[in-house]
């Protein structure tokens, strides 16, 4: 029971081509990873990502004086949680294919409940819950990663430069974390100090919310799961496209909601037109299948008897 079997190679001939992504989510390659590391390294980041999303959810409530109702349009929360869902049913289907591997054979309706509800799904050959597994997989992680890039690389060096319409100095006594979390922007007499000049709490939930999430996307596709590049790759790059642009309808239903732009660069005042709008969307767009590229699943992945 501690150490299941690594996965065997199938005829690619057969239906399934290779092994279901879902046990492929639920195996380590690693033979130093055994099934009870990988349940127990599962727990424990799930664990992580459980206490950090309740930090980051009172800092989000708590430090900003915008709406509260913004956070349903925020993209790093949406990011967030889709990680943590991936990460709950992951740790679920590895547990109880370890210590449950039947769930006809648990004793007790309660129990059973639970248990049929942690496991895999019945049907692992359907190839419609596989392809919607897969393309959840890859959504999760590619936004993840959108969020990091968009965040290191666009939204804070905004923070130091004075946009159109935008006040460098402003005398409304708003704070730096307005920048992230969807409000005005705001210049920093400090490099870095909108991150490390607010107290441990606040830098905490920045890296989090903006760097660990990712750098935890990352140690599950090289260390944690061995899922391959699906065969339907033009439906995934298709359906990341969609995604993108479903998010920005979203964001226009915040803003028309809230009054609280997602992104500094939705806000036509700050990047001067309607025409930069439009490119920085479509930038957005595209930043999806970039972001995908070679690493969001392992390049090649051997398995052998155990």
């Amino acid at each position: 029971m501690e150490s299941a079997p690594l996965l065997v190679d199938r005829d690619r001939s057969g239906v399934l081509q290779d092994h279901p992504v879902f046990l492929r989510a639920s195996h380590s390659p690693w033979y130093w990873i055994p099934q009870n590391a990988l349940v127990f390294f599962r727990g424990l980041i799930f664990a992580y990502l459980i206490a950090t999303g309740c930090m980051i959810l009172n800092f989000e409530l708590t430090d900003s004086t915008l709406t509260n109702a913004r956070l349903w349009f925020d993209f790093a929360i949406i990011s967030y949680v889709m990680v943590l869902i991936y990460h709950f049913m992951t740790f679920c289907w590895t547990f109880t294919h370890l210590y449950f591997p039947d769930r006809d054979e648990v004793d007790g309706s309660f129990e059973w409940l639970i248990i049929n509800f942690m496991s895999l799904p019945r049907n692992l050959a359907s190839l419609r819950k596989q392809f919607y597994f897969s393309l959840y997989y890859t959504t999760t992680v590619v936004f993840a990663f959108m969020n990091t890039v968009i965040y290191w690389f666009i939204t804070r060096p905004h923070k130091f430069s004075t946009a159109p319409g935008s006040d460098p100095n402003p005398d409304d006594g708003s704070s730096d974390e307005e920048l992230w979390s969807g409000g005005k922007v705001r210049a920093s007499a400090e490099p870095f100090s909108d991150i490390f000049g607010k107290g441990w709490f606040a830098t905490y939930c920045i890296l989090n919310l903006f760097l660990v999430v990712s750098v935890i996307m990352v140690i599950e596709i090289f260390w944690l799961n061995s899922i391959k590049r699906p065969f339907s790759a033009g439906a995934h790059i298709f359906s990341l496209l969609v995604f993108a642009g479903l998010f920005l309808g979203w964001a226009a239903i915040g803003h028309a909601a809230t009054n609280v732009y997602s992104f500094f660069w939705l806000d036509e005042a700050q990047v001067g037109s309607q025409e930069a709008v439009v490119a920085y969307c479509i930038g957005f767009v595209l930043l999806a299948p970039i972001c995908k590229g070679p690493g969001t699943y392992r390049v090649e992945c051997v398995f052998v008897d155990g």
